[in-house]
């Protein structure tokens, strides 16, 4: 039985194949945006007033097309009309952080 286990089993992959795994397996890794309560949402507004008032780091979770990702830095403006924060990281970069995309929102760890 063993044998014709091995018969069947792949020996080689195609280049397609393997794309197709790969990007099967970034699939699975994606998971779905988490709706924010009013309280979360107020917490989060708390937290960037303290830090554009001290001029503190905060450190920005976002939803980002299924995955999320942390953006480092300092509130530099926060535009109400576009709805998005404008922040200025350790390279002297601005990202542009939409409101939408914000899952959460911490101080960051001192250096």
């Amino acid at each position: 039985m063993e044998i014709e286990d091995k018969r069947w089993a792949m020996r080689i992959i195609l280049p397609e194949h393997r794309a197709g795994l790969v990007r099967q397996a970034a699939e699975k890794r994606k998971v779905e945006k988490p709706q924010l309560d009013a309280q979360q949402i107020e917490d989060m507004e708390i937290t960037v007033a303290e830090s554009m008032e001290f001029g503190s780091l905060l450190t920005f979770e976002l939803y980002d097309d299924g995955y999320i990702r942390e953006v480092t830095g300092a509130v530099h403006y926060v535009d109400h009309i576009r709805k998005e924060f404008r922040i200025k990281d350790a390279k002297g970069d601005t990202n542009f952080v939409r409101f939408a995309n914000i899952i959460n929102i911490t101080q960051a760890p001192s250096i």
